[in-house]
């Protein structure tokens, strides 16, 4: 399927998923009417893309959930906003609505992910061939899905098939093995039947390497050592994906696709456009600085490109500045570290002169994520794309296992220092040699920061190391974001269950620990 026929597609999918909020008041099945819709090989891909259009949520896989990923941890902290507070965690022990929808948005991309399991798999309309590769697709997202559930809440309600209505309100929720068990089967069947590879049309659709790139994380946030180990160096060895040797070709939103992108949610203006590059910019009434741009000086953006206006299209300040690092994570790189100017800190007139950026009112200070930046795209609806998984990664998964299983072995070293020498240029930042298990799973814990920082990963770390890990990371950045430090509390590691779900259905109490 050529990209311009997957966005008519996803739109499509759009509109025939409808605008309903509630799964527990409409039926999770009629994302697709009506019931025959799947009799031909286009309708069963446009149902598989409203499963995909899931992914442009900004609760499951956009600003809202990148941002629950790395505030209130050592990465980040924002201006008191409502819907961003969970990185002061004083609103996780009260309801909050915002949750109720992010529980069923994730339910309904399930609900819409098991009609086309169900329906194709029992279909004699297509061949074995595209009912193995579509159901694949399916459940790939169905596994992320769940995942993203399990990462929230712990244990869930999980169910496969079209249910009724009846039956999906009494659901009581399955033990977190249960669910990671099935995770892991959907992403085996996955990797089994997808494609190594897609051609250019079909770019942001998912691979077998997707699929075993995230049953890496899936098994490592399980402890299950030796399964992540070989399964993250069954893909640095054998996708086909490399490095790029530049962290800021990297994320370079201009690089899209990239050899180090495994699984890329694709964003296009005007269609399925972004917004996580407004939020990742500084806002310009935010910044002390304001830019002179008498006598012929301009400004130099960190990007390298000269720039005439201070906010607006191409500009320097021309977002909300909600995503930002806090100061002791950007002091904290090593000199030489190339991955620390991916925190947008300062930057160059053209007469030489330094602007150091204050953050404002935010309080914070001006360190804004590089990541997901993107100065020449129109506010709040660019093509920024949200990578998923990468290859850097998976380095760091293999480096934690072999250190789990055997301690750290040459092989454990080789795979962290991957990722430092790519930072770094050269072996002299190489982590330092005879370190015991317990130091080298600091590096570890340490190099995650540097390497997967504001990509909405960290906290799901740091809970997946224990609560003392997370602690430690609120209690370093006590003097960016003193409320989390005072506030966090052990049970933080899952999230409430939402009140009035518990009241709709019963079965779902008791609540996680510490909510009741």
């Amino acid at each position: 399927m050529k990209i311009n026929n997957l966005i008519i597609i996803l739109l499509f999918a759009s509109f025939i998923t409808g605008c309903s909020t509630d799964i527990l008041k409409e039926e999770p099945t009629g994302f697709i009417a009506p019931s025959q819709f799947f009799n031909t090989e286009q309708e069963v891909e446009a149902a598989l893309f409203g499963v995909y259009n899931f992914l442009h949520n900004e609760n499951i896989n956009d600003n809202f959930w990148l941002l629950i990923g790395d505030l209130g941890t050592d990465i980040g902290v924002t201006r008191s906003i409502g819907r961003f507070n969970t990185g002061q965690f004083y609103e996780m022990d009260t309801p909050d609505g915002r949750f109720t929808t992010l529980y069923r948005d994730h339910y309904q991309a399930i609900g819409a992910a098991n009609t086309v399991v169900q329906r194709v798999s029992e279909s004699d309309n297509f061949t074995q061939g595209f009912k193995d590769e579509v159901v694949g697709e399916a459940k790939y997202l169905r596994a992320y899905y769940y995942f993203k559930l399990t990462l929230l809440w712990g244990d869930v309600p999980m169910w496969l098939n079209e249910l009724n209505l009846d039956e999906v309100e009494t659901l009581g929720r399955t033990p977190l093995e249960e669910v990671r068990a099935q995770i892991i089967q959907d992403l085996t069947d996955a990797a089994n039947s997808l494609p190594p590879t897609r051609d250019a049309g079909n770019l942001g659709r998912v691979t077998t390497w997707a699929a075993k790139a995230l049953l890496a994380r899936v098994y490592l946030f399980g402890n299950d050592w030796q399964n992540a180990l070989s399964t993250a160096n069954d893909v640095i060895l054998n996708s086909g994906h490399s490095l790029i040797p530049s962290v800021e070709d990297l994320f370079d939103f201009n690089n899209k696709f990239n050899s180090e992108l495994i699984h890329v949610i694709p964003k296009l203006t005007d269609i399925k456009g972004s917004n996580v590059h407004s939020f990742s910019s500084a806002r310009g009434f935010d910044e002390a600085v304001l830019v002179d741009f008498s006598n012929g000086i301009a400004a130099i953006r960190p990007d390298g490109e000269e720039v005439l206006q201070a906010g607006g299209i191409g500009g320097l300040f021309q977002g909300w500045g909600i995503y930002q690092t806090i100061a002791e994570n950007y002091d904290s790189y090593e000199a030489g570290d190339t991955r620390k100017a991916l925190w947008w800190h300062d930057f160059m007139l053209t007469d030489g002169t330094t602007i150091t950026m204050t953050g404002g009112s935010s309080g914070s200070g001006g360190y804004y994520n590089r990541k997901f930046l993107a100065f020449d795209e129109t506010p709040n609806n660019g093509s920024r794309d949200i990578p998923v998984t990468r290859l850097g990664e998976m380095y760091l998964i293999a480096a934690e296992a072999e250190n789990e299983i055997n301690g750290p072995t040459a092989a454990a070293y080789a795979s962290i220092n991957e990722i430092r020498r790519r930072a770094f240029g050269d072996n002299a930042h190489d982590v330092p040699a005879a370190l015991s298990k317990e130091a080298f799973s600091q590096a570890i814990i340490d190099e995650n920061r540097f390497e997967l920082g504001g990509e909405g990963l960290r906290k799901w770390y740091l809970i997946h190391w224990g609560f003392d890990a997370l602690n430690a990371a609120v209690q370093f950045a006590s003097g960016s974001n003193p409320t989390a430090a005072t506030n966090i509390k052990s049970h933080h590691v899952l999230f409430r269950i939402p009140e009035e779900e518990i009241v709709k259905n019963p079965n779902l109490a008791p609540n996680n620990p510490g909510y009741n």
